[in-house]
């Protein structure tokens, strides 16, 4: 058996002003700063810790990598695949006036991801296709051996809907699969086959709530 460790980037301006970020730039706010810190410490105390990491190329990501990275003493890989969901038209907008003002992006975003294709932007199985590419490529082959990689929120729905065998739907209906700024899920996997034996998903018990004074 091998362990793949899937974690989403710290928080950002935009994941707190609940802007659409998709491919956009944006960089870890403090919190998202502290958050990839602590994250970082959680995974150095592992039994079995990484021995490679892997991130999305967008700067929250690789800033969330780098966290981890710099505990362990280990390289980053950043692939494109994956990134977000690109949103196209939509980046950059308040998420609660997309829900708002147009019902088809209200029903895919509150109901069915699949139903989400942006104008402009990428399908949800398209983002999904690319993920799992990618997971063929990455995933750990060598009994023991713990692979991490540091992605986006939509991005991690998708590969985890289709390595489970649920539609989006059923995965929404359920409230699985969406994870929190630096939450991860952990998956225990069949070295030979890539298959999923266990999932622990969305494990965010490392994150210790940040006050100010």
């Amino acid at each position: 058996m091998s362990t793949l460790l899937l974690a989403r980037h710290g928080r950002t301006a935009h994941n707190s002003a609940g802007k659409i970020q998709g491919r956009s730039q944006v960089p870890l706010d403090e919190t998202g700063q502290a958050q990839a810190g602590q994250l970082a410490s959680h995974i150095a105390a592992l039994e079995s810790r990484p021995s490679q990491i892997w991130a999305s190329d967008l700067l929250r990501a690789e800033q969330t990598a780098g966290e981890v990275a710099a505990r362990l003493g280990l390289p980053i890989t950043t692939d494109v695949r994956l990134r977000e969901q690109e949103f196209g038209e939509h980046e950059g907008h308040l998420l609660s006036e997309l829900l708002a003002e147009n019902p088809r992006f209200a029903e895919a975003w509150t109901q069915d991801f699949s139903l989400l294709h942006p104008p402009g932007g990428e399908s949800f199985a398209q983002t999904t296709a690319r993920m799992l590419d990618w997971f063929e490529t990455a995933r750990p082959r060598k009994a023991g051996e713990v692979v991490l990689a540091v992605s986006h929120g939509l991005a991690l729905t998708g590969l985890l809907c289709a390595l489970s065998g649920l539609t989006p739907r059923e995965a929404m209906r359920q409230e699985l699969f969406r994870h929190a700024n630096a939450a991860y899920t952990v998956l225990t996997l069949d070295t030979e086959s890539g298959e999923v034996l266990a999932c622990s998903a969305v494990q965010s018990a490392h994150l210790i709530p940040l006050t100010t004074s």
